[in-house]
């Protein structure tokens, strides 16, 4: 009986917080839309909504903000944080570490890399599809190597410093190919850095969309194994799940994901590392549930993280991987310092 109130509760639990999210992301794809130079209110939402659709048949100019900058811009944001945020909380579960985060694990910072060879090998043609293809790849391939040095090395601290010194070093390759390469096609260096979304447009979005279809196909299909594999590769061959399988299958999703989340919006550090952390006491530790929850909690967040970044001091824009950064730099300090006391 008693384990059945506990499982109940946390039934509850879990549906009152996918419902808090949801409202939460309506609320801030709302604000994100309405809020800007341009004075715009619910109305001109609907009417350019109707004016694409066939429904109204006189244009204002409000629409040309609207379509061509707020709303790709704002879908923009939930996509990369909703990516960013499910492949932290899978890195941390198929990894075993709560401090697995895509950009302190390298996985971001060598997606950027891989875009850039994407933009260079596919030409002005194809500069959208490019970055997303090359990032992936590169992403993948970081996230895979990244496990295999998680095998190796025990303590969490010297794992995060391994995966900062490849970042580091996928960083400074990629500050050399767009100091050298000075091209139209390249975003600037910081947009790769610091993040950015001012660059969103709708072909970016199209581009973006089947690798997010199929990062979430995959991290949905091995999440009810992470549950096992999270309990330890021995335990979970026990009970006849293929470690390896689910493991590379999990990766394969995170650098997918990986590569659209850069494409979109440049690095944006600590999304993946404290939406999950937030979301994993309130809800359990069941990765069906927690993907799908960060993927919610992460876009909101970057949403709203990315309309205070382009209105506080407007008309400057601040980059939002700063605002990332300044909010989960103390959250990965707490987490450090938790790892340790538990281990002692």
């Amino acid at each position: 009986m008693t384990a059945q109130l506990a499982t109940d509760h946390r039934t509850s639990r879990r549906g009152a917080t996918a419902f808090g999210l949801s409202i939460g992301l309506i609320a801030a794809v709302l604000g994100g839309v309405l809020a800007g130079a341009a004075d715009v209110g619910l109305g001109d939402v609907a009417h350019v909504i109707g004016f694409k659709l066939g429904l109204v048949g006189d244009e204002r100019l409000a629409d040309g903000v609207l379509w061509a900058v707020r709303i790709p811009r704002v879908l923009a944001a939930a996509l990369a944080g909703g990516l960013l945020a499910a492949c932290g909380a899978a890195l941390q579960g198929v990894l075993r570490n709560d401090m697995a985060d895509p950009q302190l694990v390298g996985i971001l910072p060598v997606a950027g890399l891989g875009g850039v060879v994407g933009i260079a090998l596919g030409g002005a043609g194809s500069t959208e599809v490019g970055v997303m293809v090359g990032g992936a790849i590169a992403g993948s391939v970081a996230a895979l190597l990244i496990r295999r040095v998680a095998m190796r090395i025990g303590d969490p601290s010297q794992f995060v410093l391994v995966g900062l010194v490849l970042g580091l070093t996928a960083l400074a390759w990629l500050g050399a190919v767009v100091a050298a390469w000075d091209s139209p096609l390249l975003p600037t260096f910081s947009f790769w850095v610091f993040g950015g979304l001012s660059g969103a447009t709708w072909s970016l979005l199209g581009a973006a969309l089947p690798l997010a279809v199929a990062a979430g196909g995959v991290l949905a299909a091995v999440a009810r194994r992470l549950d096992l594999v999270a309990l330890g590769e021995r335990e979970a061959r026990h009970l006849g799940v293929d470690v390896g399988r689910v493991s590379s299958l999990t990766l394969v999703g995170c650098g997918l994901a990986a590569g659209a989340a850069v494409g979109l919006a440049g690095i944006v550090g600590f999304v993946g590392l404290v939406v999950p952390l937030s979301l994993r006491n309130a809800i359990g530790p069941s990765h069906g549930w927690l993907i799908s929850l960060s993927a919610l909690g992460g876009a909101a967040a970057v949403v709203v993280l990315d309309t205070v970044a382009r209105t506080i001091v407007a008309p400057v824009e601040i980059p939002v991987g700063l605002l990332t950064a300044g909010l989960g730099g103390p959250v990965f300090v707490w987490a450090l310092l938790r790892s340790h006391r538990w281990a002692q």
